[in-house]
């Protein structure tokens, strides 16, 4: 997966400028694939070069041209093969895990400290996701819905066992 094949999928569903797909990411997939405008915009250049997109400028009154682009067949290609071929393992990269696994070298209090503000992390994505899942009760999609539940459960289980270890932390301080 790179952004190009998320792009695509986007796009697949309707043409839309790099400001929405942008806000699209946000809305939706942004607590398991993350990209900035410096990545978007690249891509989307990349993209039109290689025919997977066609740009189409939109002229706007006040404002600058807004371009929006569209998946060519070329593109849906792609993206088909990219469904189409194996997943790649999950990896999961996590600075508060590397720091808790070095825990040894400082001290409880910071630790806490990490912990509190990882599990406010998670409390913040966790109310953002269940406020998403509200919006759009009953007209969101199957798959988008599991995503959603996915990142909600993970959110969730993520606060658990921070609760369990700052619990846990506490008690031997007594």
């Amino acid at each position: 997966m790179n952004i190009q094949d998320v792009i695509l999928g986007f796009l697949y569903e309707e043409p839309m400028s790099g400001y929405d797909i942008k806000q699209m990411m946000e809305n939706s997939v942004s607590y398991f694939f993350e990209a900035s405008f410096g990545a978007i915009y690249p891509a989307l250049r990349k993209m039109e070069k290689e025919g997977l997109v066609e740009k189409q400028v939109i002229q706007q009154e006040g404002k600058p041209n807004k371009n929006l682009f569209a998946i060519t067949e070329s593109g849906r290609e792609q993206f088909q093969q990219y469904l189409d071929s194996p997943i790649n393992p999950t990896i999961t990269r996590s600075d508060i895990l590397i720091r808790i696994f070095f825990g040894r070298f400082t001290t409880k209090e910071k630790i806490v400290e990490w912990l509190e503000e990882e599990r406010e992390k998670n409390q913040a994505m966790y109310d953002n996701l269940t406020r998403i899942a509200e919006s759009c009760s009953t007209d969101m999609e199957h798959y988008k819905r599991f995503t959603l539940e996915f990142g909600i459960r993970q959110a969730e289980m993520v606060m658990s066992m921070i609760d369990d270890e700052l619990k846990n932390l506490n008690e031997q301080g007594e």
